[in-house]
């Protein structure tokens, strides 16, 4: 499986719903993994980690493959992960320069929290200079896609869209905490009654 290097302007008009964090999180559990021939239960914990921290960090999949484990700390309604590299796209005879996010949390309360606490058994197996998860954008594509039935770029759209919603519909803190341009961030989200599903 390749990644879709086209689905980044294509997301919003592709996403028939936006998922609730419970649906998430049942997605993550009853999903199908990798078919792994040993230490099946500490891969599973490995990969339903990958797939939380695309949705709770609304991060790019690259961003999220650079995390170590000594950038998460623990207290005691959240975790803090700390200067996440960015994977910002090159511009036209332009050097790339390191950008960094230099701070995002993981919720231990709330309706996200039980996706946090997979994150954190997870971490819990890791040494502090330890990657997260050792492997290319390719394979972590894969994972999340046979796991979950959609893309990684997905969850970030679908973290976004959530952290808009309970930040009271305010676009420039939702841009400025997951650092991308706020002219691309309507691309991910739903502002109007679409978004909306009947109750």
């Amino acid at each position: 499986m390749e990644p879709n290097k086209n689905v980044g302007r294509s997301t919003l008009s592709k996403i028939q719903k936006y998922p609730r964090p419970l649906e998430i999180l049942d997605s993550i559990r009853y999903g199908k993994l990798q078919p792994y021939t040993e230490n099946m239960e500490d891969y599973a914990r490995r990969d339903r980690a990958l797939v939380c921290l695309c949705y709770l960090l609304a991060c790019r999949i690259s961003e999220v493959l650079r995390l170590k484990r000594n950038q998460f700390f623990i207290e005691t309604d959240r975790i803090i992960v700390s200067a996440i590299k960015l994977s910002k796209r090159r511009k036209k005879d332009l050097a790339r320069i390191s950008e960094y996010r230099q701070e995002a949390w993981l919720p231990k309360t709330g309706n996200r929290s039980q996706l946090t606490l997979l994150v954190l058994e997870y971490l819990e197996t890791l040494k502090p200079e330890e990657l997260l998860f050792p492997f290319g954008r390719r394979w972590a594509w894969q994972i999340v896609k046979t796991m979950t039935g959609i893309t990684p770029h997905w969850y970030r759209a679908f973290g976004e869209n959530y952290l808009y919603d309970v930040w009271e519909k305010d676009m420039i803190a939702v841009a400025d905490y997951v650092k991308v341009d706020i002219r691309t961030l309507p691309l991910y989200i739903r502002r109007g009654y679409a978004k909306y599903q009947p109750s």
